[in-house]
């Protein structure tokens, strides 16, 4: 008699957020795009935080970690700079082209750490 294993799979609340942010990028409502890069934020807020780094701020945490431990922080920065002009600039113009290269820098620092 054969043994037949089951494996539950609990989905990676990481991943199920990006897919939302995913969504949010795809569409074309350019409020959406923003809310795409603060949720973007969030997680990578999260994964810093995952990695042991402490501040009041993603800013500050980012300003603790060595580049040779996290090949990808130069587009952490980019990014968080841009999320930091959607949420304390209410003029600021987001296009898509931008929006959607925001996103490809979170998702290659996500995807380092393999958190999505």
């Amino acid at each position: 008699m054969g043994f037949v294993s089951s494996h539950i799979v609990v989905p990676n609340p990481a991943t199920q957020k990006w897919q939302r942010i995913v969504t949010h990028t795809e569409s074309q409502n350019p409020n959406d795009w923003k809310i795409a890069i603060i949720e973007a934020d969030s997680i990578l807020d999260e994964l810093v935080d995952s990695m042991g780094y402490r501040g009041e701020t993603l800013g500050e945490k980012l300003k603790l970690i060595e580049q040779s431990d996290f090949t990808t922080i130069n587009n952490a920065w980019e990014a968080h700079k841009v999320r930091n002009f959607i949420a304390h600039e209410a003029s600021f113009q987001l296009s898509e082209r931008e929006a959607r290269r925001v996103i490809a820098l979170y998702q290659s620092v996500l995807e380092e750490f393999k958190y999505i």
